[in-house]
This record gives C-alpha cells, sequence and structure tokens, in this order.
C-alpha cells in the first residue's frame, strides 16, 4: 500500500475545500520528547468535522500494515473547524522507545455534514450525489538517535512477472519521494512510500517481458537523486 502517495491525494482534495494541515508528519527523538504535535487549518471552507484514530504501522509479508495499538494516544479524538478556525492535535507516546524506531500511522478522517461538498452524475432518469470526504493518513516516527535505514534492491521473477523488493536491514525508515522503475523499454510508476525498519517492502513491476535488468530512480525525503541497476538472478 503506498500510503505516501495517499497522503498527497489526500491532500489534494483537502486543499480543494480549502483544508490544510502541517506538518504532515509527527516525528520524535525520544530522547528529547515523547510528544509531537500537528496543525489543522481551515481558512476558507465550510464547516468540517473529523475522527481520529491511531495504529501501530508495520510490515508484513511484503506489505503495510496497520494494528491496533495503546502506545500512543492522540487528543482530541474528534473536533470540528469552522471557516477560519485552526486545530492542534498533540500525540503522546506512552511506550518506552528502544534501539529501533518506532512507527505508527495516524488516520484522519473527515465525517460528512451539510457542508461537504458533492459531485452529480447520472441521467434523467436515475441521479447520483458523491460526497467528497477528506481521509489523511499522516506517519508517525519515533526516531532515537544513531538509528539509520540501509536498503537494498533485489528484483525477483515468478513466471512472467516481476517484483521490486527494497529491503531495509537498518533500524530506522527510508522515505522515496519518487520512485520508478525501467523494465526493458517500459517504464514502471511505483509512486511514493516508506521502508520501514528492518522489513522487506515487495512492489509489482509486472511484466518482465524477457528483461534480465531492471533500474530504479528515485529521489529520497531529502531530495537526493539516485538510480540503481539490479539483475535478476
Amino acid at each position: 500500500m503506498r500510503r505516501l502517495a495517499g497522503l498527497l491525494l489526500a491532500l489534494g482534495a483537502a486543499a480543494a475545500q480549502g483544508f490544510s494541515v502541517s506538518p504532515t508528519a509527527f516525528n520524535l527523538n525520544p530522547e528529547r520528547t515523547n510528544t509531537a504535535q500537528v496543525r489543522f487549518e481551515n481558512p476558507s471552507g465550510g464547516t468540517m468535522s473529523f475522527q481520529v484514530e491511531v495504529r501501530r504501522w508495520g510490515t508484513q509479508g511484503g506489505e503495510h500494515v496497520y494494528e491496533p495499538t495503546r502506545d500512543v494516544i492522540v487528543n482530541p479524538a474528534s473536533f470540528t473547524l469552522k471557516r477560519g478556525e485552526g486545530q492542534v492535535i498533540r500525540l503522546g507516546l506512552l511506550k518506552k522507545a528502544g534501539a529501533d524506531e518506532l512507527t505508527y500511522r495516524v488516520f484522519v478522517q473527515q465525517v460528512p455534514n451539510s457542508d461537504t461538498p458533492s459531485e452529480s452524475s447520472g441521467t434523467p432518469d436515475a441521479q447520483m450525489n458523491v460526497r467528497q470526504l477528506v481521509q489523511l493518513s499522516l506517519p508517525v516516527y519515533v526516531t532515537p538517535p544513531g538509528s539509520a535505514p540501509r536498503v537494498a534492491l533485489q528484483v525477483r521473477q515468478s513466471g512472467s512477472q516481476g517484483t521490486l523488493d527494497l529491503v531495509n536491514s537498518g533500524n530506522a525508515h527510508q522515505t522515496y519521494r519518487v520512485l520508478s522503475a525501467l523494465v526493458g523499454d517500459r517504464s514502471v510508476n511505483l509512486g511514493s512510500t516508506a521502508v520501514l525498519g528492518r522489513s522487506t517492502l515487495s512492489l509489482p513491476l509486472g511484466e518482465l517481458g524477457g528483461a534480465r535488468t531492471v533500474t530504479v530512480a528515485f529521489t529520497d525525503a531529502s531530495g537526493k537523486v539516485g538510480r540503481e541497476t539490479v539483475t535478476l538472478p
């Protein structure tokens, strides 16, 4: 699941409703603090109501998974913003951090009301109204000093299909803002994602078409641009 790409799309929908959030992640250094916050603003939209939930974020079977947790609390758990209002969401870590980075996700779901914009479509006989709701997934990184990512790229083949494995043997996440792969003469857009520490994230490449190498291009969170060619085993 490419949650970062989903976050960017959600922020685009939010901006269309005159809504913003800053920053877009909760970052904690456990040696300095066990709290972090973000601020939501509604400078020009209608009244908007939200529910907030936090889940533990991990990786299983090459995919991101989200599980209930009591490690973290958020306040408030729900809020309403009228035009021109703002709201700070505060997060508190209850679990003692070790040497490895801890990762969570804060899910913010808009609750529909009479001010929620909608789009109409259909025929003269049947009409459908679809409401545009904001859904945000904000990452929480509890990153101890000295922790760092160490990502290796691998490509494997099953039948005619290829898979890119991003293997992170480090103990902190690596974020890719832009990620793509060149398979033969075909470019595959892999979106944006984060590879958590001590985990493997698997991304489908589709048909390999006889290609024996895959060239991966990326831009990381710091803006560094890289390129690596991986040979199939």
